[in-house]
């Protein structure tokens, strides 16, 4: 039965209500998901060289996100934790949606990402082998044959309201939610207010040079 609704429905409700809870979500973050193609979880010293490619990085004992931003100097700081065998990233602005930094970290898995900041500039992001398959604006989506990898991720070609333009779009429209249900669907990886509250370990990267 065709309930009218959008698959995520119950999970978009949920990323709604944790933008609500936690407003400072709205002025930059980015969340990552890293699907290793093996089945076996990269190690935390392993994300941290993608991370940072050819450029200096520290791995730190478990903080919670308040205690590690703002970045201190050129220190770039992102939590990582795991999902099962998935690695999620989660930081105050974009190095996981850079695409240097989803080529490395998409060598031999798949990666989805999803980014905003306060000047409404957007990116969701999807790698795999090395490549990038897709990056959308929320704005400025296009159409689903616009984009050729888009069949290597089915929760998000089946979702055809991200494929709207923004000022055609349902009012109610909350492409936020949207995005970050999708992630939550395809990988199984959920952020919560709990998750976001606890202790993780932390990655330090030099910035701005680990996103070349």
């Amino acid at each position: 039965m065709d309930t009218g609704k959008p698959p995520t429905a119950g999970l978009r409700a949920h990323y709604r209500r944790l933008r609500s809870s936690h407003p400072w979500l709205d002025v930059a973050m980015c969340w990552t998901v890293v699907v290793p193609d093996s089945g076996e979880a990269f190690t935390l010293d392993e994300i941290a060289v993608r991370l940072g490619g050819t450029t200096p990085y520290r791995l730190h004992e478990s903080a919670p996100f308040s205690a590690v931003v703002p970045p201190t100097g050129d220190a770039y700081p992102l939590l990582v934790d795991w999902c099962g065998p998935a690695a999620v990233l989660f930081e105050s602005d974009y190095l996981g949606a850079s695409p240097a930094v989803l080529q490395r970290l998409s060598q031999g898995a798949r990666v989805y990402s999803a980014w905003w900041n306060v000047n409404s500039h957007n990116r969701l992001s999807f790698a795999a082998g090395g490549e990038i398959m897709l990056m959308i604006d929320a704005f400025f989506p296009g159409r689903p044959e616009d984009y050729p990898g888009i069949g290597q991720w089915p929760e998000l070609q089946a979702m055809t309201d991200f494929f709207v333009e923004f000022d055609e779009r349902d009012e109610d429209y909350d492409w936020s939610a949207a995005w970050l249900a999708v992630i939550d669907q395809t990988t199984g990886a959920r952020l919560t207010s709990e998750w976001l509250e606890q202790a993780h370990p932390y990655v330090t990267v030099h910035m701005p040079d680990a996103a070349r």
